[in-house]
């Protein structure tokens, strides 16, 4: 290996994009009582949807500890990367970053750059996707960094859940505590915002709200053929694939990447969730 390595974490949701681009994925861990996987490796995305919805138990997810991140990173430099750049999802979500900065330090600090993203899920993995296309291209550390700080404040998250009920139990509520326990059947409209999940809007039926994240989407994109886009569901391809084909319809994006989210997110959106993410 010559040149600049990526690395991400599951969150990234890629599944096997990420080794048709050459990015090394660390993963998050997803329990469920005392039954430990890790994300994207030892449960399948159904699988982990089933047993969402049966288990009374909770599942708890959790950052890699360091030990992972040094491990992928001395192998990656042990193969000859003359450096890595490591991109994470936001901080205010999770302790991922943290400990991939502590094992940047203990292994090579000079050598290895640590990126907050403050997105998550193909957020995070359009800007992976970038960093290792530029590394391809032969840029350098700083910069393939720079670009992928650019694209990471470029980054637009608009999504919808049919129920509010994993989100809350989940702890990822935020912002949108307010609505939380509210009679009426309100749908929201989520929004990532200083990288932590925040109310975009809200109406009262779900189709609407996914109407709406169509029509948000669009309607900033401002230029046909210029905007990098992926469709994010949980355990809602067909519905993906319509938001998709939408959007790809109106605006002509250059890139459009549908996925399933994994269990580390899937875990507080829950089963129906859909979302349209975008780099101008």
């Amino acid at each position: 290996m010559n040149g600049i390595a990526i690395v991400t974490d599951s969150t990234a949701d890629l599944g096997t994009l990420a080794a048709g681009y050459g990015i090394e994925v660390v993963p998050l861990t997803i329990a469920f009582g005392a039954e430990q996987y890790r994300d994207g490796i030892d449960l399948s995305m159904d699988e982990f949807y089933a047993k969402l919805q049966r288990d009374p138990r909770p599942p708890v997810t959790a950052q890699p500890p360091p030990a992972a991140f040094a491990e992928v990173y001395r192998r990656l430099l042990a193969r000859g990367a003359s450096g890595i750049v490591s991109l994470h999802l936001s901080s205010a979500l999770s302790g991922t970053y943290n400990s991939a900065v502590v094992a940047a330090r203990e292994v090579d600090a000079e050598r290895i750059a640590v990126v907050d993203t403050r997105s998550v899920s193909l957020g995070l993995g359009l800007v992976a996707i970038g960093a290792a296309e530029n590394a391809r291209r032969g840029l350098d550390l700083q910069a393939v960094v720079e670009q992928a700080r650019t694209d990471a404040a470029k980054v637009e998250l608009y999504a919808t859940i049919p129920s509010l009920t994993y989100l809350a139990r989940g702890g990822r509520i935020g912002q949108l505590r307010s609505i939380v326990g509210n009679v009426l059947k309100i749908v929201p409209i989520i929004t990532l915002r200083e990288g932590a999940v925040a109310e975009y809007g809200k109406v009262r039926t779900f189709p609407r709200a996914v109407d709406q994240v169509v029509d948000t989407t669009i309607a900033k994109i401002r230029s046909k053929g210029t905007a990098r886009c992926a469709v994010l569901h949980a355990a809602a391809a067909d519905l993906a694939n319509s938001v998709a084909q939408r959007i790809r319809d109106a605006v002509q994006p250059t890139l459009m990447i549908v996925n399933s989210v994994g269990p580390t997110v899937g875990t507080h959106a829950g089963p129906g969730a859909v979302g349209a993410i975008f780099i101008q």
